[in-house]
């Protein structure tokens, strides 16, 4: 279940899959984990030490993380595809007002608060809000450029508070990677040497992905193993900054600054009182997960 609910907030723009890591309480063993990919397991594999192998990378905890993932992948990304469609004020509503709340409860892992850790937390703060102000690139199918893409998208998975789908719409990729080159490459109306080059284009981005988990882990977690205060304390700031990006009043611009983009409730109909409901109903999710 922890998977589904990560891999369901890597796909939507916004929001950040380590952010529901972290409220779910997994952020830290999940860091953890990641950082044991190395040579230690590269020397378990090649003697076949099968059980070391096992609690080396803890698989009892990373296989059903990884179908959870999955299963979100293949089949509730169908659900929230018709719900953006169908409900898409009521649906980001819903969203801000689990992160909105979260934000309390995550900035609890810093044990103390100073003046240091408050200038973290703006730093994150402002830091997310930067983004903003930024005008999405054009889209750019370039091998080496969709693997640089990886990298940095990883940043989503690993940093609570920014999100690995909005930062590839910054980059101009999010549609190219998600949705033509899935379509592509699952079309067999194409020719081969359109399918291939697809191929390469997701291959290059998943390398990417892993070079990403690779590097950024190891730096999390040194992190939170010397500046655990200031780390979280940034990551609060981060989570705070994010809900402008999943703010339910949005007018969508495409290839547009997403400060253009904002609005407000007018209240001129029911979408408006629903949108409140479904955030005090976000809202209420977390706390009783938390009870």
């Amino acid at each position: 279940m922890q998977g589904i609910v990560i891999g369901v907030a890597n796909i939507i723009p916004g929001v950040s899959g380590a952010t529901f890591a972290l409220i779910l309480g997994i952020y830290t063993k999940l860091i953890d984990v990641l950082t044991k990919f190395d040579n230690k397991l590269i020397s378990l594999i090649k003697q076949r030490e099968t059980q070391k192998i096992k609690e080396h990378i803890s698989l009892d905890f990373l296989i059903p993380m990884g179908i959870g993932i999955a299963i979100s992948f293949l089949l509730v990304s169908e659900l929230l595809n018709y719900l953006f469609i169908n409900f898409e004020t009521q649906t980001w509503a819903y969203f801000f007002g689990i992160i909105f709340i979260s934000v309390f409860y995550i900035a609890k892992y810093t044990t103390r608060w100073k003046t240091q850790e408050s200038l973290c937390f703006i730093i994150g703060l402002l830091i997310a809000l930067t983004l903003l102000f930024i005008e999405p690139a054009t889209e750019n199918d370039n091998l080496f450029f969709v693997f640089i893409c990886g990298i940095l998208g990883v940043i989503g998975m690993l940093i609570p508070g920014l999100s690995g789908s909005y930062l590839l719409i910054l980059l101009g990729n999010y549609k190219l990677i998600f949705i033509t080159t899935v379509q592509n490459i699952t079309n067999t109306t194409l020719n081969n040497e359109t399918n291939y080059f697809y191929l390469q284009l997701i291959i290059c981005f998943l390398l990417g992905k892993i070079i990403g988990i690779i590097l950024f882990s190891r730096i999390i977690k040194w992190l939170l193993k010397y500046f655990k205060n200031k780390t979280f304390a940034t990551l609060s700031g981060f989570i705070a900054g994010s809900l402008i990006y999943i703010w339910p009043w949005q007018t969508k611009i495409e290839n547009a600054k997403l400060i253009d983009s904002l609005s407000y409730p007018t209240f001129n109909n029911n979408i408006d009182t629903y949108a409140i409901l479904f955030m005090l109903i976000g809202m209420t999710t977390i706390i009783a997960i938390e009870k």
